[in-house]
């Protein structure tokens, strides 16, 4: 089973993902922020993370730097999720093994990003 980490602030944008998510062939852990996030991501080794992108305080952006500075997780896929238009971090796609989706986004879309993220790598 695959496990998930969700940092995101939004109380209903966590339960839309716990419910489209839990029970599927994931597992998932939320973090309602950063520093929340970046603990969980301490503890355990995940293999997906979806990060905010807008929270109060330490920001998405700053966390997937976080992230890709930590040698586990320097590799990991990560979807970016943001109301914010996908053009504004199309440059964090030049990092690797990012994306991006731009919300409100439906469990389709969801899940098709997971899928293409958790395809091996080639």
């Amino acid at each position: 089973m695959k496990t998930i980490l969700i940092i995101e602030d939004d109380q209903e944008m966590q339960e839309f993902y716990k419910d489209m998510l839990q029970g599927e062939q994931f597992t998932v852990t939320l973090a309602s922020n950063a520093d929340e996030g970046l603990k969980k991501a301490k503890e355990k080794n995940y293999d997906l993370v979806i990060l905010d992108i807008l929270m109060e305080g330490v920001t998405g952006d700053r966390i997937f730097a976080l992230l890709r500075k930590d040698s586990r997780y320097r590799n990991v896929p990560v979807i970016m999720a943001s109301a914010l238009d996908e053009k504004t971090y199309r440059c964090f796609q030049a990092l690797g093994n990012v994306s991006f989706l731009e919300k409100p986004f439906n469990k389709g879309k969801l899940f098709a990003e997971i899928a293409k993220r958790l395809q091996p790598l080639k």
